[in-house]
């Protein structure tokens, strides 16, 4: 494979992942309207339907400006594919196929809440990494605020994940959705 040719496999193998993803997102939501009885909606598997929604969004958006500016090798798409399929990863935790022996999704998010949640945080952690890579150590690490948020933000998700707090659950997830709005329109 010749090197200009790189990218665009990189790029096609990253998309799949997040098609996937997506797909796999949309038609785990879409059961809350085909089947109101067996899969009741609650506010905190909807606030974070939404955030991994407009994450991946942005993502992708943020691949398409930033692809083309990295020397890519081996371990560079590695990176990126370990990054993608967190996504899909956490998609596929927050939307399983049944819930039956928890009643609820929402009882079985807070039953797997330390899945949910540490893939929330490696996907963060990977997400920093991500912009290094793309935007290089001066344009990231330089502002102090950069770090502090990423410190707080990781706290927050470890916190919730520990605890068994509905309001706290709650909050984080609104936390998340508002951060991700804010840097859409940011973009």
């Amino acid at each position: 494979m010749l090197n200009a040719e790189i990218p665009v496999y990189v790029q096609l193998v990253s998309g799949t992942v997040l098609g996937i993803a997506l797909g796999n997102l949309l038609s785990g939501a879409a059961k809350f309207i085909q089947q109101p009885h067996d899969y009741k909606i609650n506010w905190l598997h909807g606030l974070w339907i939404a955030f991994i929604l407009g994450t991946i969004m942005m993502f992708w958006w943020e691949e398409a400006m930033t692809f083309s500016t990295v020397q890519w090798n081996f371990w560079l798409y590695m990176f990126q594919i370990v990054y993608c399929a967190t996504f899909l990863f956490t998609s596929a935790v927050l939307l399983p196929e049944n819930v039956r022996e928890f009643d609820t999704h929402y009882n079985y998010l807070i039953a797997r809440r330390y899945w949910f949640y540490g893939a929330l945080i490696v996907s963060y952690l990977l997400g920093i990494g991500n912009s290094f890579v793309k935007e290089g150590w001066d344009e990231i690490f330089v502002d102090p605020t950069y770090i502090i948020l990423n410190l707080i933000v990781v706290g927050l998700l470890a916190v919730t994940m520990v605890l068994n707090r509905p309001r706290l659950h709650l909050a984080t997830a609104i936390i998340f959705v508002l951060l991700m709005f804010a840097t859409m329109f940011l973009e």
